[in-house]
């Protein structure tokens, strides 16, 4: 459980990061008002959904490694 916990913060992190570079290259090509905020949520949350696949394929695989390993020796 430590694994998923430290990758769902690590990806937070570079979800928020993603989220202001976006937002503010967004904000500064805007050509519409809504579009400086809902276009970086888009797009942002298409990154988090594809990091927190990764993150929870990635904690399974370390949780269970261990298990799987000494079922093949």
């Amino acid at each position: 459980m430590t694994y998923f916990f430290i990758g769902i913060n690590i990806l937070f992190i570079a979800t928020l990061i993603f989220y202001v570079v976006f937002f503010s290259l967004v904000y500064y090509w805007h050509d519409k008002k809504t579009t400086f905020v809902v276009v970086p949520f888009i797009f942002t949350f298409e990154f988090f959904l594809i990091g927190f696949l990764i993150v929870s394929i990635i904690s399974i695989l370390l949780e269970y490694l261990p298990q799987i390993l000494k079922t093949f020796t």
